[in-house]
């Protein structure tokens, strides 16, 4: 038996000693939804949003996922080169070729620090223990007024995370990577060719190197005296966010005989429970109907998708023949129009969509989510309801009507920008 003896007429049929035997599977084959016009078949890959297999996912697949280390974007990140990154990193496996690590290799050989020539060389001993070395760290202290974990690496990096604006972030850690990296330096410079630099030469190679960095970095600041003593430090410019107000954004109501159905997805959590909200109205700021829906585990791009779909279905339902449809999701516009991005688990149910929508007067625009709020309480609204259960509304509900009296009277939004 095949798929298509179990399709009669567009619809599944599933043969009774199937049913009996497994009614479970009997009414997940029903959920699934057929195209009502016959579609070639597609091969789809799972682990992809859009069914499409390209070479990232593919290696990804073949390679396996590696661990996440909570440190690795600290460490690597696209505004420190990759050879300065590499002795961190080197250095937080205990990898760095020191006299300590070549004995464990075999390398019997005589030992003490070339900064202070008072103790045996070891990876802790000349990047966090030395005295000489110590000083930079004090510099970088003093210098930002930050306070810094000297004990070993890590604690170093992480001492740091979370803590001021994003710019302070970034420059400070691109700071102690720098200043990691001048160490070690320093030290094959001393170790092999018995050259010795002065401290405030390796002080000006770490500004140095730091605003390359921030040349690098598209982060900004705050307006605080933290971000004005690390930027002075460093000697960049101190440039801070501001906010700005973009254009209002006013709710618009279509024209003549048109409806327009404003659609929103929600969700919520690591593993995310999504749902939706539509509202229908009309050129007279008429309430139509609205709707809230849990979906269940979805991403938020699924949960856009399925906004739009539940609303096209609901209009189809009324037998609307001209509608707009309002979503704040680029993507899902752009796959209105240009039919790219769809998911592939909602296929079949797109398809169907499109082919209503392309029998009547329809269009999908973008709308910014300060003019979707009636759809986003909704959609907000419906993380509360039991999974993949609906609530329609042919009246609006309380928490529903303010929002629906500001809009009626065309009142603004206003976008806040940070710039």
């Amino acid at each position: 038996m095949t798929v298509s003896d179990c399709i009669v007429a567009g619809k599944w049929y599933i043969p009774e000693y199937i049913a009996q035997r497994d009614p479970a599977l009997a009414n997940q084959i029903y959920k699934i939804i057929l195209p009502s016009e016959e579609v070639s078949d597609k091969l789809c890959w799972v682990d992809s949003m859009d069914g499409e297999l390209t070479n990232k996912i593919a290696f990804s697949t073949l390679s396996g996922a590696g661990p996440k280390m909570c440190w690795a974007k600290l460490v690597w990140n696209s505004y420190i080169p990759p050879s300065r990154s590499f002795i961190t990193w080197r250095l937080i496996h205990n990898k760095i070729p020191t006299d300590e690590n070549l004995r464990k290799r075999g390398c019997y050989i005589v030992s003490i620090c070339c900064f202070c020539m008072q103790a045996a060389e070891s990876s802790q001993h000349i990047f966090f223990d030395c005295p000489i070395t110590f000083k930079l760290w004090e510099w970088l202290e003093k210098g930002t007024d930050q306070a810094l974990d000297c004990s070993s690496c890590l604690p170093l990096l992480f001492s740091r995370m979370g803590t001021g604006s994003k710019l302070v972030q970034q420059l400070m850690n691109s700071a102690i990577i720098h200043t990691i990296w001048v160490i070690w330096i320093e030290r094959n410079q001393r170790y092999y060719s018995n050259k010795k630099q002065a401290m405030s030469t390796l002080f000006n190679t770490i500004l140095a190197e730091v605003k390359v960095s921030y040349n690098l970095c598209m982060a900004t600041g705050n307006p605080s005296m933290q971000d004005f003593k690390v930027a002075r430090l460093f000697s960049i410019p101190f440039k801070v966010k501001r906010v700005t107000l973009s254009q209002e954004i006013i709710w618009q109501p279509p024209s003549g005989d048109t409806v327009k159905l404003n659609c929103d997805g929600s969700s919520f959590g690591i593993s995310p429970s999504c749902s939706i909200g539509v509202v229908i109205r009309d050129a007279n700021y008429a309430f139509l109907g609205a709707i809230s829906r849990n979906i269940g585990y979805a991403t938020p791009l699924e949960a856009e998708f399925c906004a739009v779909m539940v609303a096209i279905e609901k209009a189809k339902s009324m037998n609307l023949l001209s509608f707009c449809l309002e979503t704040d999701s680029i993507k899902v516009v752009a796959a209105f129009s240009k039919d790219l991005g769809i998911p592939w688990k909602f296929r079949a149910r797109w398809h169907n969509c499109m082919i209503y929508c392309k029998s009547i007067i329809c269009s999908c625009v973008h709308i910014h989510r300060e003019g979707n709020m009636v759809a986003d309480a909704l959609a907000k609204n419906g993380q509360g309801l039991s999974p993949h259960s609906t609530q329609w509304w042919p009246a609006p509900p309380p928490f529903l009507i303010s929002l629906l009296f500001r809009d009626s009277q065309g009142l603004p939004c206003n976008r806040i920008v940070m710039v």
